[in-house]
């Protein structure tokens, strides 16, 4: 599909420093397109050390929607922020800033809703299921929420630090108003959706971040990692007769919910 660039089109941008691994250009521009949106998204390369300099130039565009954040400066944007949503503050990162309507921009992290949109594009069930989720960082917070959200029957925490599991069940379960999740070391219960939300697994020299022989017919594996597409982990899975779910499908359902939110942005302005 052919893209069209008009004095009229509106930016999004990605803000990194390297930015020149960005896929989210690529991935975005024809969801847009399809839409009918006249938005388009560029990378943007914003050195480190001048973070704050390029925040205030990219207010300062009325005709820029919002901008995608990538690495190094998804902790910093929190502070530059002029408003931060729940999930964003809890895993203590921001992965898209919207301008919103009244010119604010408010920063939010969609990693939990688009691991949870990659799921129910493959068919893969979480309401009423067992979840087990594997890692208390960023991640494992925002997939977390999203999976309470997305009505898990309950939802067990493991960490090689059982305190920051804990600590991880304790927050969600706070915000959430009831106990749904608790921290463990028991293996995953049958039906259970196990979720890798660790790095482990980006590196062939990565130790396995839980044993394959606790994985039995009737589970789903699943990761967050994308590349390698099919990790040791999930090929371990598979061999065991266990359906797995790559991470890609995590950046998949994460593109179509940025593009509809900073599309809804831009009509409201």
């Amino acid at each position: 599909m052919d893209i069209v660039i008009r004095g009229t089109t509106r930016l999004m941008g990605v803000i990194g420093d390297p930015i020149a691994q960005a896929r989210t250009p690529e991935a975005i521009n024809p969801i847009y397109a399809a839409m009918g949106a006249d938005i388009v998204c560029v990378p943007l390369h914003v050195p480190a050390d001048a973070l704050a300099t390029c925040w205030a130039g990219l207010k300062a565009m009325p005709n820029l929607v919002g901008f995608g954040i990538t690495l190094p400066h998804k902790t910093a944007a929190l502070d530059l922020c002029d408003e931060v949503d729940l999930v964003a503050r809890r895993v203590g990162a921001v992965n898209v800033v919207r301008r919103e309507a009244d010119g604010r921009f408010k920063g939010y992290n969609f990693d939990g809703a688009g691991f949870v949109r990659g799921l129910q594009a493959a068919e893969i069930h979480v309401a009423g299921r067992p979840c087990h989720l594997i890692g208390a960082g960023g991640a494992a917070m925002a997939i977390a929420l999203a999976l309470a959200e997305a009505g898990a029957a309950e939802i067990v925490v493991t960490n090689r630090t059982l305190s920051r599991a804990q600590a991880l069940a304790d927050r969600v379960n706070a915000d959430l108003g009831k106990t749904l999740l608790r921290a463990g070391t028991a293996a995953p219960v049958a039906d259970a959706l196990v979720v890798n939300a660790t790095s482990l697994g980006l590196r062939d020299t990565d130790a396995l971040p839980l044993d394959p022989a606790c994985l039995t017919p009737g589970m789903t594996m699943a990761e967050v990692i994308a590349q390698p597409e099919i990790t040791p982990l999930l090929t371990a899975a598979q061999a065991r007769g266990v359906a797995v779910h790559s991470g890609l499908h995590m950046i998949t359902g994460q593109v179509g919910l940025i593009a509809e939110h900073l599309a809804a942005g831009a009509r409201a302005r």
